[in-house]
C-alpha cells in the first residue's frame, strides 16, 4: 500500500449520536483507521441501519431525541442480544442515568469528555473481537468514577 492508498475497509462502525459535529468527527477518525462508517441521529434510525447491515462496532450516545440510547439497548437486548457485545456507550449523562446501563452486556462505556485516541483504540479493539481491557476512561464492568483527592468530601487538603 502506498502512502496515498486509503486503508482497506475491513471493519464497519455505526455512530449513533444526535450531535452532527461528533458524527463528522467520528466518521473522519474512524475512516482514517479503515472503518466504513454510518451515522444515525437517534436509536430509531440506528435500528433501521442494524436491520439492513452488520457492524463491527456500534458507538452509542445515551442522550438523544426520539429513541434514546437506553431504549436502543433495551430493544437490542430483546431482538439482537449478540449485538450488545459490539456496543461502546459514549455519554456525558449524569451518573444515575449511566447506572441504568448494564455494562456486563456491552463491550464498554466511555464518559465524555474522553480521550479521542482511546475511543478510536477501543473501537478498533471491539471490531477485532478483543475483550475490553479498559484505558482509564473505559468502564468495564463498573461505571463508578473516582474523584481526585481534592474533590472528595472530607479529603485531606495540602
Amino acid at each position: 500500500m502506498s502512502r496515498v492508498d486509503p486503508p482497506s475497509r475491513s471493519f464497519s462502525a455505526l455512530v449513533v449520536d444526535d450531535d452532527p459535529g461528533l458524527q463528522g468527527l467520528f466518521l473522519t477518525l474512524l475512516a482514517r483507521q479503515g472503518f466504513a462508517v454510518d451515522c444515525a441521529p437517534n436509536g430509531r434510525v440506528a435500528f433501521d441501519y442494524l436491520k439492513r447491515g452488520s457492524y463491527s462496532v456500534i458507538l452509542l450516545d445515551l442522550m438523544m431525541p426520539d429513541v434514546n440510547g437506553l431504549e436502543l439497548l433495551d430493544r437490542l437486548g430483546r431482538e439482537s442480544p449478540a449485538l450488545l457485545r459490539r456496543v461502546i456507550v459514549m455519554t456525558g449523562a449524569a451518573q444515575p442515568l449511566v447506572d441504568e446501563v448494564d455494562v456486563s452486556r456491552i463491550w464498554g462505556l466511555m464518559r465524555k469528555p474522553f480521550d479521542i485516541n482511546e475511543l478510536v483504540d477501543a473501537a478498533r479493539r471491539c471490531a477485532q473481537g478483543h475483550s475490553a481491557t479498559p484505558p482509564a476512561s473505559v468502564s468495564r464492568p463498573s461505571t463508578s468514577m473516582s474523584l481526585p483527592p481534592a474533590d472528595r468530601p472530607n479529603a485531606e487538603r495540602r
